[in-house]
């Protein structure tokens, strides 16, 4: 990294191509880049009063209790400081100002003094030494604290920007500082390091590191180059300055100039009457240091027919042609995309432009384009008046912006995917807040509904206990499928053969399509292994295929197809997944399809088009499972074309292999045998969990924490033959009780059950998903044939 002290070094090192990357500054860029062929990869951002933005503005300010001076046009005959001739916030932008009010700085300023310190130029005003100061707008909050007196900044003018810029300014909206890009670079890191760029937060170490608050896409900096050959400076400065004389030594013979001589001295009084850059702009040697020479696209158009009249190599380049005598007189539809992002037709697009530049002398806006071999990119074309002896025309500035609409639209989706993301993440910590209550009341209604229905004879009560059962069972399901949506119920990831899945259960697809439409299968023949929990797999099958059923109320036709793909890094990009080879499983149906409104939302948990018959947890779940699954799910959808669901899962090499099995082994000896340490803080669930095995037959020791089931211990003499604990309990949590149970009974198991979803257990060292995690809420066969199965595995080792 190297440091500069002053503009002419930085442009030295930028133009000889001694750095690899510069911040330089917006008027630094125009002037080196009609020489060098410059590539911005970003804006910076500044602090603003309201939070960052990607421009500047000039502050014309004084001392408050100056009475004389409140407007721009109140600077006549006083003492003005700035902070340099070439400064655009802190010089130009305001010398452009002064100029529409028909104030010249160097004839009509008292005195003016250039001090390139932002300090110095704050002390002269507050001290009184200079009447009137100019610096950046952004910057001179910073110094108000530094004097006494409170200062003004002058309004300005005229408004001719819409875009929000909070500190008080006097001038238009110009673009901030560039990153650019020197000579070339391997196109996959400037692709990775411009998306960095943008990522950047205003507070991190690195935005700090360079004293900015961050990046933003580029902006066009045509404006700014307007700017300089309109006041003629920089690069412009020669040609403003030009005589009479220069002109005709470069443009004409000697054997004329006597003649020539003649004649101009005897039209002093017609050429005093038109200002002289618009001669200039009218020479060669304008059009060959300018407009033939520059490395910025430029154009000719006549704003009467939107034809072109004539361009420089640079456009033509970028327009796709060889020669620009293919462009001359070409009308600008031949070139423009019929589809652009405007909320009107192409014409009337045009027309609004076109009076904008008659009203305030230019415009800028964003045009797609087309070229000859159809491909298709945007431009930010910057349109200015410009008088010609046959009339008004139209002097366009050409940006290609097609790579930073491209970051902008990634930009876009980040922001989409993050947003959603945090929607996620907030849906799903409420679903683990709620889950733990929820599903402890769920056990004690699901389990004393199946004890009663047990014991239960008469058929009528038995029916309603029914009901409750399966409200309970669909409640639970519910709450299980809002922790799957959430990613925050734990799943055990085994191989699951996707073909094998989808061909087993391809009746069960057709009988829930119905026979007004049809399922068809279309089945890669390679190996589809992924590494996945079945029973969820299964799941998406299934819900795609209901979901595709909604989407055809009058009959069609379910596409399921699977196919094998390899992921390139650019492949992957935006997908959220890592590059590598994927099962690919899509889902085509031919339904209503969907808006644009619609597809934003449907993976987000209660949201359904179904009105009072869906849940609007269906998608959500399928998202949920495949994200938990390191996967990926796409939709295409338009109204009246059907949907697509595209799933990315990774493949896996291990084969599918058989699923683990819990025998019911049958205990050899009673079961008041076994002594059970129930410990679980909340009552009602302790005394269903107690009621349970007590019935069967076990004898059951209870606790209502931690430190009381250690204390409990300490008075039993008879064995314990298995801790059954909840985990998360006020105190000492069930992990921390194990830790000391099993110091001092290493040889006996630990059972542990929660109603709070994996990620939640995983901070208690608890692993959800296996047999020694009983999850709530849990019937009692569930309860007696889980402690059955670790009692008799315990047996079975003695």
């Amino acid at each position: 990294m190297e440091g500069f002290v002053d503009i002419d070094s930085l442009k030295d090192a930028v133009i000889n191509e001694r750095l690899d990357f510069a911040f330089i500054s917006p008027a630094a860029y125009v002037e080196v880049g009609l020489t060098k062929n410059l590539r911005i990869l970003s804006t910076i951002t500044q602090t603003n009063a309201d939070g960052y933005s990607p421009w500047l503005a000039g502050a014309v300010f004084t001392r408050a209790s100056r009475t004389d001076i409140n407007s721009l046009a109140d600077v006549r005959d006083k003492n003005v400081v700035a902070l340099s001739e070439i400064a655009l916030g802190g010089w130009l932008s305001a010398v452009r100002e002064w100029q529409d009010l028909g104030i010249e700085p160097e004839k009509d300023f008292s005195s003016l003094v250039f001090n390139f310190s932002y300090a110095d130029v704050v002390a002269a005003v507050c001290t009184g030494e200079m009447d009137v100061g100019v610096i950046a707008a952004n910057t001179l909050p910073a110094y108000l604290d530094t004097c006494p007196e409170e200062l003004k900044v002058l309004p300005q003018p005229r408004v001719t920007q819409d875009i929000s810029f909070s500190p008080p300014h006097s001038t238009r909206l110009y673009p901030e500082v560039a990153f650019i890009m020197v000579g070339t670079h391997d196109e996959e890191f400037i692709r990775l390091l411009t998306r960095a760029l943008l990522t950047i937060e205003h507070d991190s170490p690195v935005a700090q590191a360079v004293n900015v608050c961050g990046f933003t896409a580029p902006l066009p900096y045509t404006e700014v180059e307007s700017l300089m050959q309109e006041l003629g400076v920089g690069p412009f400065r020669d040609l403003n300055r030009m005589t009479i004389q220069q002109l005709l030594l470069d443009n004409i013979t000697p054997i004329t100039l006597v003649l020539l001589a003649i004649i101009a001295i005897t039209s002093v009084g017609y050429i005093n009457a038109h200002r002289l850059s618009r001669r200039v702009r009218a020479t060669e040697s304008f059009r060959k240091l300018v407009f033939e020479g520059s490395q910025i696209p430029m154009a000719i158009v006549n704003p009467e027919n939107y034809t072109y009249l004539d361009m420089n190599k640079a456009a033509v380049e970028l327009y796709g042609y060889k020669d620009k005598e293919e462009l001359i007189n070409m009308p600008l539809m031949k070139l423009t995309d019929p589809e652009q992002d405007i909320d009107t037709t192409v014409e009337s697009a045009m027309e609004q432009t076109q009076q904008k530049v008659r009203e305030n002398g230019e415009a800028t806006f964003d045009w797609r384009h087309i070229r000859p071999d159809g491909s298709k990119w945007t431009a930010r074309i910057h349109l200015m008046a410009l008088e010609s002896p046959t009339g008004l025309l139209n002097q366009a500035t050409i940006q290609d912006i097609t790579q930073q609409k491209i970051q902008e639209e990634e930009r876009r989706n980040l922001e989409q995917q993050l947003a959603f993301s945090q929607r996620m993440e907030s849906i799903g910590r409420l679903a683990g807040g709620i889950a733990h209550d929820f599903n402890n009341l769920l056990t004690i209604i699901n389990g004393y509904c199946e004890v009663l229905m047990l014991e239960m004879s008469d058929s009528q009560t038995k029916s309603v206990l029914e009901q409750i059962r399966k409200a309970g069972v669909r409640a639970s399901e519910l709450t299980q499928q809002l922790l799957t949506f959430s990613r925050r119920q734990a799943i055990r990831h085994i191989p699951v053969n996707i073909n094998r899945m989808i061909s087993e259960s391809s009746e069960m697809m057709r009988s829930i399509l119905g026979e007004n439409s049809r399922l068809k299968l279309v089945l890669t023949t390679a190996d589809c292994n992924v590494m996945s929990d079945p029973g969820q797999i299964q799941q998406v099958l299934l819900n795609l295929v209901v979901n595709a059923k909604d989407a055809m109320p009058h009959g069609g036709t379910l596409t399921l197809s699977t196919e094998e793909v390899f992921l390139t890094p650019a492949n992957a990009r935006g997908l959220e997944v890592a590059a590598g080879e994927y099962i690919q499983i899509t889902a085509e149906d031919t339904g209503v399809g969907m808006n644009a409104k619609i597809r934003q939302h449907i993976f987000e948990p209660f949201f359904t088009t179904k009105e009072d018959s869906g849940t609007g947890l269906g998608l959500s779940t399928i998202y949920g499972i495949i994200r938990q699954s390191n996967g990926t799910i796409r939709v295409t959808s338009k109204e009246g074309e059907g949907s697509t669901f595209l799933i990315l899962l990774p493949k896996s090499s291990k084969a599918e292999a058989s699923q683990d099995k819990v025998d019911n082994v049958k205990l050899p000896i009673a079961l008041d045998a076994f002594r059970i340490l129930v410990v679980e803080d909340q009552d009602d669930v302790r005394e269903y969990v107690t009621s349970v095995l007590g019935n069967a037959g076990y004898s059951v020791m209870t606790a209502a924490s931690g430190n009381e089931a250690l204390a409990l211990l300490k008075e039993q003499d008879e064995n314990i033959h298995l801790l059954l604990t909840d985990v998360v309990m006020e105190g000492m949590s069930g992990g921390e009780l194990a830790e000391l149970f099993s110091q001092q009974y290493p040889d006996i198991p630990v059972l542990f059950m929660s109603g709070y979803p994996g990620d939640e257990l995983a901070r208690y060292g608890i692993r959800a998903g296996t047999r020694k995690f009983l999850a709530k809420p849990f019937s009692p066969t569930e309860l007696l044939d889980r402690v059955g199965a670790i009692l008799s595995n315990t047996m079975a080792k003695v």
